[in-house]
């Protein structure tokens, strides 16, 4: 058998046939597949590069050839298989990580910009706070101008993704930069070999093609696939369009040493609505799918060129990575890693929160044009990680003893941009951020898993990671007025070490139920802002004593988290039904939150977040799948002024998810079966506080599917919104002079939205060759 086909041994005790009685009550929405010791996690399964190996529900064992058994740091240490991911419609990638417990994603309907993701008391605009890989790639951008972790999926095609590692909290000592919240490891396959062509067309004139290769005689992580989308959009200045390749090619050099080599490329481009007053909503003044005409579209008299017709507000993005990994397994059960990486990014979004108040910094003499930022981030960047995991050691008969160490670099070149432009030409009229990066990340981390008197299992260990960023700020210095182009500027340096020891306690109380403990400490890089300001002492605000003029201390590169949990996990029914009770804290040192006066995320002070997330998933029989997850959480910060507390904007007191699917044999034509699968997903978010006094109402999203299958055809229907209600994305409480007229709006504060999309129908046609 081919070492990358190795099979998943499970070796643990037979699960209690103790009842889940805590998960039949919530009937959470763990669209999760917490793989239960008699199931492998992934069909073809190796370790996933970035990870170790996929973690089981008990704490028991999963042994895979040359690679030791794990210890799951913490109750959210799971691993969503296939089958879980596509219980319920996912149009992106991004929107897959909603099949794990207490995870929900947001659906935009364009491209090019990262998904929020709502985890445990956090709104992680854009991914800024989840660390995310594919194989050992980092997917998040740490100093990114659009935030601090800045992360989007969605250049990973759907159809590859074999399953998705889930970490819940900063447990693990090989999470690194941005795991504030947790991490999300994506693991790349085609199970089914073969050719696949699929095809879709609907709502809003939504369509898409995707074309896999995946050769038979080669192993699930071979394959190439392509991907083309485009749409209309569900609204006014919503259009958008991507293309996306990702290739992957695994090959057993011999019996003993395997090579992965992955590359994918990715553009998108697509037209943004920006925001609505909800004053002018609920007056008739403005469709809830509308947009402003005024200061966010080109008018056709300022220029000849069709082109200026389109959108003013809008995003463009890129992204290149090329990537191997060659790891090594010997006979005595030791293990090695190494995985080098490089990736090019390129990002640009136009974005007008406010209509018109901003004047200039720079050159006073010019008059407003209007409130639209641009940004920019370009960033070449390469790393490697290795790791080695030595042979288990038994001591005695009461302990065995798993030891592993680790180095990762990451080093990136960035320019990137933050100014107001003229929307009649996107020339910049004010410059408020200009900044040359040169980042370096040098990380080593060692880790234990002990396995004691059979019952005790204590996992983790320590992590450093040493940074180092030269910051040039192109804007330092200059005197108004400017003339254009004469940028220049200062070189600030900052390094620090940023700590994270981490781990996890777990006792097998009885058979199948595991009470766990856990804690941690992570960290996420601050912005080149911060960082400038909190290593420029002779700068001083006005009226601001010098500890509190930056969200920072000098010399410190980076914002910490630290992070408990604490609660039990239940299998029952031979693995088929898995139970998770948690309780969470996690002290955040430095909050983010979106500030409309700087066009994007501003860094706070100290944050906490309280809550628990109970979750479900059962397989009664081979055909039907039944997970869900609820969590309850509160969110809280203090303000740079001392002695203020506020509400996290956006965080949801409750989000509650189900996912049912049921799939199997319909009937036969003569000795060929016909299968057909259906399946809903189910989401209630409560209690979002968009500011202290004010809670956006709940939002209630059903999504469905249906598909049958004969031979090598496949035709499917998918409906997103099936209740065809009318929800926001986001809103935001801030001061605004929006109009439906240029120079009538008057400044005032107000909700702002952004629409979800409505009642969205997709019909989907797909050939197995």
């Amino acid at each position: 058998m081919r070492r990358r086909q190795r099979r998943i041994r499970g070796c643990g005790r037979r699960a209690a046939q103790l009842a889940p009685v805590f998960g039949a009550l919530l009937v959470p929405g763990l669209a999760v597949a917490q793989v239960a010791p008699t199931q492998p996690p992934v069909p073809v399964a190796a370790p996933a590069p970035s990870a170790p190996p996929p973690p089981q529900p008990t704490v028991e064992t999963v042994q895979v050839r040359g690679v030791a058994p794990y210890t799951p740091r913490g109750l959210g240490d799971i691993r969503v298989d296939r089958e879980t991911l596509t219980a319920s419609p996912r149009q992106q990638t991004s929107e897959m990580l909603s099949a794990a417990p207490g995870f929900f994603v947001d659906h935009e309907d364009g491209e090019g910009l990262g998904n929020d993701v709502y985890l445990r008391g956090f709104d992680l605009d854009n991914g800024s706070g989840i660390e995310m890989k594919v194989g050992d790639v980092p997917i998040n951008i740490p100093m990114h101008i659009h935030g601090q972790g800045y992360a989007d999926v969605n250049f990973i095609i759907p159809e590859v993704v074999r399953s998705i590692r889930v970490l819940e909290g900063a447990y693990d000592p090989r999470q690194g930069d941005a795991a504030i919240v947790g991490s999300a490891l994506f693991d790349l396959g085609v199970p089914e070999r073969g050719y696949q062509f699929k095809a879709t067309y609907g709502s809003f004139g939504q369509a898409r093609i995707v074309g896999i290769a995946a050769p038979k005689e080669a192993s699930d992580e071979t394959f190439a696939a392509f991907a083309l989308r485009e749409t209309q959009g569900f609204g006014e200045d919503r259009a958008s369009k991507s293309a996306s390749v990702n290739a992957q090619y695994g090959v057993d050099i011999n019996d003993r040493d395997h090579l992965r080599l992955l590359a994918t490329a990715y553009a998108a481009d697509a037209a943004l609505p920006g925001v609505v007053r909800q004053d002018d909503v609920n007056a008739g003044r403005i469709g809830y799918y509308d947009a402003y005409p005024y200061l966010t579209s080109y008018f056709p008299e300022n220029c000849s060129s069709p082109s200026c017709a389109k959108p003013a507000q809008g995003v463009q993005a890129s992204r290149v990575i090329v990537a191997g990994d060659l790891d090594h397994a010997a006979d005595t059960g030791a293990f090695f890693e190494i995985a080098p990486w490089f990736m090019w990014t390129n990002f640009l979004s136009r974005q007008n929160y406010t209509g018109n108040l901003n004047s200039s910094n720079l050159q006073p003499s010019l008059q407003s044009l209007g409130d639209l930022w641009q940004l920019t981030n370009i960033e070449t960047a390469a790393g490697v990680t290795a790791r080695f995991r030595a042979a288990p050691v038994r001591v005695g008969g009461f302990a065995e003893i798993m030891t592993e160490s680790g180095v990762s670099l990451r080093v990136g070149s960035t320019a990137q941009s933050k100014d107001l432009v003229n929307p009649a030409d996107f020339d910049p009229w004010d410059y408020r951020e200009n900044y040359g990066l040169r980042t370096l990340d040098l990380a080593g981390y060692v880790d234990v898993d002990a396995r004691l008197w059979k019952k005790l299992h204590v996992a983790g260990g320590v992590r450093a990671d040493f940074l180092d960023v030269s910051i040039d700020n192109n804007l330092a210095g200059i005197v108004p007025p400017i003339p254009a182009g004469a940028l220049q500027g200062s070189t600030t340096s900052v390094a620090g070490i940023a700590p994270g020891p981490r781990g996890t306690l777990a006792y097998d109380l009885a058979p199948g139920l595991s009470p766990v403990v856990s804690a941690g400490e992570g960290f996420r890089s601050l912005d080149a802002g911060s960082l400038t300001l909190c290593n420029a002492p002779t700068i001083r605000l006005t009226g601001v004593p010098a500890s509190e003029e930056a969200p920072c201390k000098p010399g410190s590169p980076v914002s910490t988290v630290t992070s408990f949990e604490a609660g039990f996990r239940s299998v029952a029914g031979a693995g088929r039904f898995t139970t998770t009770l948690a309780a969470f804290q996690t002290n955040v040192a430095n909050e983010l939150v979106f500030e409309v006066a700087s066009g994007g995320l501003e860094t706070e002070n100290a944050s906490t977040r309280r809550g628990i997330v109970g979750s479900f998933l059962g397989r009664p029989t081979n055909w039907l799948l039944v997970s869900s997850a609820l969590s309850v959480q509160t969110a809280t910060f203090n303000t740079l002024v001392a002695g203020t507390s506020h509400y996290v904007p956006n965080v949801p007191a409750m989000v509650w998810r189900v996912d049912a699917n049921a799939h199997g044999e319909l009937f036969r034509l003569g000795d060929v079966p016909v299968t057909g699968r259906v399946g809903v997903g189910y989401t209630l978010i409560g209690g979002k506080h968009v500011n202290d006094n004010i809670i956006a109402p709940p939002n209630n999203v059903l999504n469905g599917l249906a598909s049958v299958r004969y031979l090598f055809v496949e035709v499917g229907f998918d409906m997103h919104n099936v209740l065809g209600l009318k929800y926001a994305d986001d809103e935001e409480y801030y001061v605004s002079n929006w109009s439906l007229q240029p120079g009538q709006g008057r400044a005032s504060p107000m909700v702002h939205i952004v629409a979800a999309p409505p009642r969205t129908s997709l019909g989907t046609l797909t050939l197995y060759l």
